[in-house]
């Protein structure tokens, strides 16, 4: 095997790529589109970040991946409230952890 793509396979990127893209790329499509708060804060912060938060949690553990992979999407999230949403977002970061958590615990 190539030396990148083990890598790659050993970072467990897809994992890097879903932080990346629900924490930092949707809050900044999200920002440039002038969403209103009301979609912001029912849609995106509580349902589809939460979902996201229950499913990588438990994907890390049905995986068989390390624990501080539950760290990625609360990190680049907070990065993205940071850059571009709201101040009041910054208190998503410590439910969408735990959340992760929780999944991870709960996956046998």
């Amino acid at each position: 095997m190539n030396k990148s793509l083990k890598f790659f396979v050993q970072i467990k990127w897809r994992y890097w790529v879903a932080g990346i893209v629900l924490g930092v790329l949707l809050p900044f499509v999200l920002h440039i589109t002038s969403a209103s708060h009301v979609f912001i804060d029912l849609w995106f912060l509580m349902i589809i970040n939460t979902l996201a938060a229950i499913v990588l949690g438990s994907l890390i553990k049905a995986n068989r991946a390390h624990w501080a992979l539950l760290w990625l999407f609360p990190i680049f999230f907070l990065l993205g409230v940071y850059l571009f949403l709201p101040k009041y977002a910054y208190y998503f970061v410590i439910v969408y952890l735990t959340t992760s958590y929780i999944a991870y615990g709960l996956t046998s």
